[in-house]
């Protein structure tokens, strides 16, 4: 079977996710591949040989490059299937781990501390609109108050960054109150008006943690 062909088809099909590279392998034993004449690791690969009249599928983790799967057929049909119904489920669960959404959840997780149940909350609360949710995946990727296009997006005047800046609000809390603008805006205005007085903002503290958000 021609490895590089499917996972370029794969690639296509699902282009964010993470396909271990191959590798060209003359025997194995328990942990290491010979390649080129030499015994070696091999980070996060696969690869087919053909050992005693069998096809033998081979696969090395990603942590130290360890052989971690190891399967024979007795014909070709066999392993290609098998590769073909491997390759898709890791191809799915690559791109369900690494959406955008799982990103930011992660980010919001790490950077301030919240629990997973919070941070799904309130990433869900900033996705329901594209622009903001756009601009704040960006700033988590790179931590600038941008889009990729290097544009930010403004809700009734306002962008993120001055919100931050002029408000003393978090980042979180700044893409939050973009979202505070446009579904509350009447509130939303009165209390920056008002001065905000940041986080303490109760009206603004009951906006972004409704409990009926989805989880």
């Amino acid at each position: 079977m021609n490895l590089e062909s499917y996972f370029n088809k794969l690639k296509s099909d699902f282009p964010d996710i993470n396909l271990p590279g191959i590798f060209e392998a003359e025997d194995y034993n328990e942990s290491q591949l010979k390649i080129n004449g030499i015994w070696t690791n091999y980070l996060y690969g696969c690869g087919v040989i053909r050992k005693n009249d069998r096809y033998v599928y081979l696969e090395t983790d990603q942590e130290r490059g360890y052989i971690s799967v190891v399967k024979e057929f007795e014909n070709k049909e066999s392993l290609e299937q098998y590769i073909c119904n491997r390759f898709t489920i890791i191809a799915n669960a690559s791109r369900d781990s690494n959406s955008k959404e799982e990103m930011a959840v992660r980010f919001v997780q790490q950077k301030y501390k919240y629990s997973e149940k919070q941070s799904r909350r309130m990433v869900a609360q900033i996705a329901k609109h594209k622009e903001i949710f756009e601009e704040f995946f960006n700033y988590a990727r790179v931590g600038r108050f941008c889009k990729k296009d290097k544009s930010q997006t403004q809700v009734h005047g306002y962008t993120a960054e001055f919100l931050s800046k002029e408000y003393n609000l978090s980042p979180l809390g700044a893409y939050n109150y973009l979202v505070y603008l446009i579904e509350d805006p009447e509130r939303a205005l009165a209390d920056l008006k008002a001065g905000l007085p940041t986080k303490d903002s109760s009206r603004f503290e009951k906006f972004i943690d409704q409990e009926e958000l989805p989880v």
